[in-house]
This record gives structure tokens, C-alpha cells and sequence, in this order.
């Protein structure tokens, strides 16, 4: 047993110093000279610079989805939540327009979104229609923000059909964490883990960009109800749970038990045996759980394309530029 743990940690130290030694030949000049040096100008030539994929993967991963996709989802959760409750301030009602022709453009968006949405039939046999994919939510959002926001009608048949849109658009994108407590337990023990060896690297930058990928996985993480049910009925299942099963089955080996029997004597408990498979259990458990936390960004993203892919908010786009790319093409055919 304690042979075995010398093995362990001399492995551990012959990891860290090789390294720490391919860094310091990658940065320390002295070593890129004596290497040129000593190799041929022909195989120096016909060596081409390798790729590390893994730290393109962690670099990718972090630079996407911190700096790029992490605005989107906490733009899109606003947005979801704050649909019906604008501030009037950002109310541009067009002046070209008369009360009457506001209420015939608001029950023109109200069909459209009816058209787009997905008809079914309650347990009474009434007619309804509902959001089923991210897309319809999307479209939802967009026109009756712009109700909302451009045209205010005053007719009450249009108001109180706007109310009910509104309540289906928040019950339906009405969001859930699904992802892996796993994952978000494996990135929080990186700060621990960093935080134990040198409460410094704490203020560095990459605790403030991990913190950030943390939070992206989380909310990246949220699936929609109407995603959800989807998902329910495809799977059968509100996860997939593939990190939780690896997890979930390296743990498993700490409850076997090995017994031994010495020359046809009785079974007895093999205890250094066990001892040695906690061991290999504990070094390959803490290496998943680090390499799982260090691409708690890149879960991120995979996560967003599975939730928010066709349903995030652009910031970009104005409620104006949403009705002329939907209804302009109506108006004209209409007018003509």
C-alpha cells in the first residue's frame, strides 16, 4: 500500500515538472536556440507547428461563451420576464398613424401569431392553440412587443386578447434548470481547489472569467417549459445525465468490496487491496472533476444550442424592423 502511494505521487510530481518543463522550453529563449542548434535546418523546416485542441477547446469555449453568447442568454431571460411590463419611456408610438388604424395593425400582428402558433385540444374539447418550439416564442415575443411598444391600442377586444397572449408567452417560456449539478459542483471545486493552494489566483483574471462561465452554464442551462415537454416526451427523461452517470459510477466503486482467501483458508476482507482501488479511485475521480470544470463553458454553449438556439432575443432588433420584415410584404399585396 504505501509502495503504491509512492508510485502515485512520484507520477503526480513527474507530471508536473514535465509540464512545467515543456512551458518554460515553450517561453525561455536560451532553450529555443540550443533546440534550432541542435536540429537540422531540414527537419526544422519540415516540422509544422502542432495544434493543441484542448486549449483551443478551453480557450474557444471560454472566449464564445463568456464574451459572446453569456450577453444573449441574460438578455433573452430579461426580455422573457419583462415582456408586458415596458416602461413607457421606450413607448414610440408613430405619428402617421390614426388610433384606429393602431388597433387594426395590432389585430393584423395578433392573427399572424395565432397563424404561427400550434393549435390543439384541451381535455373539454375546446380549441386552443399553444408554443411548442422556440421559434413560435420568439415570433410571439417580437410582435406583441411591438404592440406593446408602437401601437398601444385602445380597443378593448384587442387589449384583452393581448392580456391572453401574454399569459401564454409566460407560462410557456416559463424556464428550468436542467443541466448538471455535477458540472457546476466540478467548476466551483476549480475555485476551491485554487483558492486552498493560493488565495491570490482568487483575484486573478481567470477566476473573474471562470465565475462568468459558471453563471453562463447555469443560465444557458434553463430550458423552457415547451422545450422541456418536448424533451419529456422524446426521452422520457428532463436530462440526459451523462456527466452525472460517469460521476455517479466512479463513485460506485467505493462500495465494492474485495475479500481474499490465503492458502484455501477462510474469506477474509482484503483491506490494503481496497485501499489501493480508493486510491486509483480518488486520482481518477479528482482528474474527471477537473477536466469537467475546466469546460464548464464549453457545456455552456452546448447547452445554449439545445435551449435558446431558435428562441434568443436579439438586441439589435428593433420592434419596427421586426413588423417590416413580417407584414410590409401584406401591406403591399393588400394596397395593390
Amino acid at each position: 500500500m504505501k509502495k503504491l502511494l509512492i508510485v502515485i505521487l512520484l507520477f503526480v510530481l513527474c507530471g508536473t515538472i514535465g509540464v512545467q518543463a515543456s512551458a518554460l522550453a515553450q517561453t525561455d529563449p536560451s532553450v529555443e536556440n540550443t533546440t534550432e542548434q541542435t536540429t537540422p535546418a531540414d527537419q526544422t523546416e519540415s516540422k509544422g507547428g502542432g495544434i493543441d485542441w484542448m486549449q483551443v477547446i478551453f480557450a474557444g469555449s471560454y472566449l464564445l461563451g463568456v464574451f459572446v453568447l453569456f450577453p444573449l442568454v441574460v438578455y433573452t431571460n430579461y426580455q422573457e420576464k419583462m415582456l408586458g411590463d415596458e416602461n413607457p419611456d421606450k413607448f414610440k408610438i408613430p405619428e402617421d398613424l390614426s388610433e384606429e388604424e393602431r388597433n387594426d395593425r395590432a389585430e393584423q400582428v395578433l392573427v399572424g401569431i395565432e397563424e404561427k402558433l400550434t393549435p390543439f385540444t384541451d381535455d373539454e374539447g375546446n380549441e386552443m392553440i399553444t408554443i411548442t418550439s422556440g421559434a413560435q416564442a420568439r415570433y410571439m415575443r417580437h410582435g406583441l412587443n411591438y404592440i406593446n411598444t408602437r401601437l398601444c391600442p385602445s380597443d378593448p377586444v384587442v387589449c384583452a386578447r393581448v392580456e391572453e397572449f401574454l399569459n401564454v408567452y409566460k407560462d410557456r417560456t416559463t424556464r428550468e434548470f436542467t443541466g448538471s449539478k455535477w458540472i457546476l459542483g466540478c467548476a466551483i471545486g476549480i475555485l476551491v481547489f485554487m483558492g486552498i493552494m493560493d488565495i491570490g489566483i482568487l483575484l486573478s483574471s481567470f477566476t473573474l472569467i471562470h465565475i462568468i462561465g459558471i453563471t453562463f452554464y447555469y443560465l444557458s442551462s434553463r430550458t423552457a417549459r415547451y422545450a422541456l415537454e418536448k424533451r419529456m416526451e422524446n426521452f422520457n427523461s428532463r436530462k440526459l445525465g451523462i456527466i452525472g452517470g460517469v460521476m455517479a459510477a466512479l463513485f460506485a466503486g467505493f462500495s465494492i468490496k474485495e475479500y481474499v482467501s490465503v492458502n484455501g483458508g477462510p474469506w477474509q476482507r482484503d483491506y490494503e487491496s481496497e485501499g489501493t482501488s480508493t486510491m486509483i479511485l480518488i486520482v481518477a475521480i479528482v482528474m474527471v472533476a477537473f477536466f469537467v470544470g475546466f469546460l464548464v463553458a464549453f457545456f455552456g454553449i452546448l447547452n445554449f444550442i439545445i435551449n435558446y438556439s431558435t428562441s434568443f432575443i436579439n438586441p439589435l432588433k428593433k420592434p419596427e424592423d421586426w413588423y417590416a420584415a413580417k407584414f410590409k410584404e401584406q401591406e403591399v399585396a393588400m394596397v395593390s
